[in-house]
């Protein structure tokens, strides 16, 4: 016959049947089941019995008025009700159904939100409300994906990357990032090559360079700073060169450096010798202290020894520096470093002549010289 709403729930009635043995003096007999007097047809000798007047029940117990006779299975009680069933569920349960109690599954589950064909539990709902995939409990160290009910999300894989991400077709963003709802940065790739921006500006890694560009990946040419007043990186390690407001190779500074050294002299030794220089690029700026020279008869160049870098070869790099001295029978205010040389020479210039300073020209063993040169190195 035709009906409305989902497909009737098929029924199947398995009857019960128990059987006893008569011997004349029983009145009593468990049953299967509990059931009441009038649920059940009672047969004694093939006769049917009245209910209520030839037996009465209670729970499973069967109680006759008169004791059954003797015989094999001479009694037998047919359970008539309440029935017992075994529902066939519809092919298809088109309404919101709720079930009262567990659900449990044996084979795989399919909807159209969840399919889990697999031999093991894949996703979990434990009681803080946090779901969990591939894992069982909600701790951080445990592979899986935890998605927690304070809107924390949570992934952890041993041994590999536990988040990829995949753009195809077009540059652009691959990841963005928001503050209450406003776009504050992005993670993209432009040409191939992968940029970190804020709002307006980013960083590109392009091969083996860091390069600034606009927050979708087009270069820009000086319109970013390295830290700001106030906001400083602390030191800067670098193995090559700087350049200083331009691009070009006599903009590059690639070296400095600040050391000690000892000064000697041609003749004799000193007694007191000490020296600092710094160094900025090719230009080497030399501080000396030099006393109790063992020499002060020769008549050779008072000669300084072991500068710390050697000069270049070039005109330029001749004299430089200022000289102080005491117990000195000249006065040297001038110093001469040849090309491809760690010497200085010291001279007293006058107008339109100049003399060398000998170590003759020392007056006492007291004598002594502060000398500061500036010169080129290769």
């Amino acid at each position: 016959m035709p009906y409305q709403g989902n497909t009737p729930v098929e029924s199947y009635i398995a009857t019960v049947k128990d059987s006893f043995n008569g011997n004349g003096s029983t009145t009593a007999f468990t049953m299967s089941k509990p059931t009441q007097v009038n649920d059940v047809r009672v047969v004694v000798e093939n006769v049917i019995q009245d209910p209520s007047v030839a037996y009465t029940v209670s729970g499973t117990t069967i109680t006759f008025t008169s004791a059954p006779p003797s015989g094999t299975n001479n009694i037998y009680v047919i359970h008539l009700g309440p029935a017992v069933a075994t529902a066939q569920p519809p092919a298809e349960i088109a309404d919101a159904t709720t079930f009262a109690s567990n659900v449990s599954v044996q084979g795989s589950f399919t909807s159209p939100g969840i399919d889990d064909n697999a031999d093991a539990t894949a996703l979990t709902i434990d009681s803080s409300e946090v779901v969990l995939v591939g894992k069982t409990s909600n701790t951080f160290s445990q592979q899986g994906v935890a998605l927690r009910a304070n809107n924390d999300s949570q992934i952890t894989r041993d041994g590999g990357n536990p988040l990829s991400l995949n753009r195809t077709s077009s540059d652009g963003d691959i990841a963005k990032f928001f503050k209450d709802g406003s776009t504050v940065g992005n993670i993209g790739t432009f040409g191939g090559t992968t940029y970190f921006s804020s709002n307006t500006h980013a960083i590109m890694i392009n091969g083996t360079a860091i390069t600034p560009s606009l927050n979708t990946g087009n270069r820009v040419d000086g319109a970013m700073d390295l830290g700001a007043s106030g906001y400083r990186f602390k030191d800067a390690y670098l193995s090559g060169g700087i350049y200083l407001g331009g691009a070009v190779a006599a903009n590059k500074l690639d070296d400095y450096e600040e050391g000690t050294f000892t000064p000697t002299v041609t003749v004799g030794t000193l007694g007191d010798a000490a020296g600092a220089y710094t160094k900025i690029g090719n230009t080497v700026i030399a501080y000396m202290y030099m006393g109790a020279f063992s020499n002060r008869s020769s008549g050779s160049i008072l000669t300084i020894n072991n500068l710390p870098f050697t000069s270049a070869n070039a005109l330029a790099n001749g004299a430089g520096g200022s000289i102080f001295s005491r117990h000195c029978n000249k006065l040297p205010n001038a110093t001469y470093i040849s090309n491809n040389s760690t010497n200085v020479e010291m001279y007293e210039s006058a107008t339109g002549n100049y003399d060398t300073v000998k170590h003759a020209d020392l007056s006492s063993v007291s004598a002594y010289f502060f000398i500061q040169v500036i010169y080129k190195t290769s």
